[in-house]
């Protein structure tokens, strides 16, 4: 029994210096079960999205795509100034630059939304919309390759067929490389599911839209426009 006591109380004793060490010297980022890292993995499993207006911000502040999103993993989320309360939630985060500059990002994490769109600002979480005018440039994708899928209807086959664009992924490719997101055709708060109008170019560059809906963590694309002649009706 004392051996046993005694393996407990050293076992103990090396889970707390374990987590005293998560916590103090990882500053949690090692805890995905913290509420911080839950929102930002929610975050990152969906398209990240900077309106022509975030992004001229951003290139006046000298910050590149890459190091915002390094920004947006390290940095601190306030909850007491997110909004969270709502099916629209937006959340506040304070950040800093690799030159130390500090500044405030809202982001947005819609439950039925595959967008979360950065807003360079710090206005009230509350009142913060999605962007309804221009386009936001996609500035990160997550990785499954299996992100997007095109409902099956003889229309959607054919113009796939017609774009020689024969599964999925190429599809998701394609609108990686070209793609962005057209906020003024897209209905964002639309029930029970947002729509999202995609614009993006084949490999002829030939102009195509697509519009997409949330549904089970996945990008449905139920809708084609193909910006030239085919036989597809």
């Amino acid at each position: 029994m004392d051996n046993f006591l005694r393996r407990l109380k050293y076992y103990g004793i090396g889970f707390g210096i374990g987590m005293l060490f998560v916590f103090f010297f990882f500053k949690n980022k090692g805890c995905a079960w913290t509420p911080s890292n839950r929102v930002k993995s929610a975050i990152f499993e969906r398209i990240i999205v900077l309106s022509e207006k975030e992004q001229q911000r951003l290139a006046e502040m000298h910050i590149s795509n890459k190091e915002l999103l390094q920004i947006l993993r390290d940095s601190d989320i306030d909850f007491q100034k997110s909004e969270k309360s709502s099916r629209f939630k937006v959340y506040h985060l304070n950040c800093t630059s690799k030159t130390g500059k500090t500044f405030v990002v809202k982001i947005t994490l819609g439950e039925d939304s595959f967008i979360s769109e950065v807003q360079l600002k710090d206005t009230k979480s509350s009142k913060i919309k999605y962007s309804d005018k221009g386009f936001g440039k996609f500035i990160y994708f997550p990785k499954p390759k299996d992100l997007i899928y095109v409902d099956t209807t003889d229309l959607l086959i054919c113009q796939q067929e017609a774009l020689k664009i024969e599964n999925n992924n190429k599809l998701y490719q394609q609108i990686i490389k070209t793609g962005k997101i057209d906020f003024e055709k897209s209905n964002l708060y639309l029930n029970p599911k947002p729509e999202h109008f995609i614009t993006f170019k084949d490999k002829k560059n030939r102009a195509i839209a697509a519009k997409g809906i949330w549904f089970m963590d996945k990008i449905e694309i139920v809708q084609l426009f193909l910006d030239f002649e085919n036989d597809c009706k």
